[in-house]
């Protein structure tokens, strides 16, 4: 596999060995990944990117797909992209969290696809929403 190790760790002005010993390994090793004589797995990645101190995906040529989104996954990585890494964090609390309750209920409901109740967050002391002609309101 193609890779920019060997382009970050000269960047970095890093040896082979240095590199090796900040990852943890040999410089026949690092030989080998930047040859792409050796499978550059995942955790080769997450070693190198730590050592390197740059993010995983700059190990990978320029311009390579990692993977695809629809517009959907697009719109949502945008948004979530904007948010400061605390708001993050809860969002992804909240969409972990979503996903055990719709999955909860297939369970109970039967077949994939059963429409579960509509979920409402509200604030955490705020007091219960009454719901007037489907719509929830304070």
């Amino acid at each position: 596999m193609q890779n920019r190790i060997g382009i970050l760790r000269l960047e970095k002005g890093l040896s082979l060995t240095e590199l090796a010993k900040a990852a943890g390994t040999t410089k026949a090793q690092i030989q080998k990944l930047e040859r792409g004589e050796r499978r550059l797995s995942l955790g080769w990645m997450e070693r190198l990117a730590r050592a390197l101190d740059v993010k995983i995906s700059d190990l990978l040529p320029q311009g390579a797909v990692a993977c695809q989104h629809g517009p959907e996954e697009k719109e949502i990585l945008e948004i979530v992209s904007q948010l400061p890494m605390e708001d993050r964090v809860v969002l992804v609390r909240m969409a972990s969290e979503l996903l055990g309750t719709l999955r909860r209920w297939e369970g109970r409901h039967g077949a994939p696809g059963a429409v579960a109740p509509p979920i409402v967050l509200t604030e955490p002391d705020a007091p219960p929403l009454k719901h007037r002609r489907g719509r929830a309101a304070r």
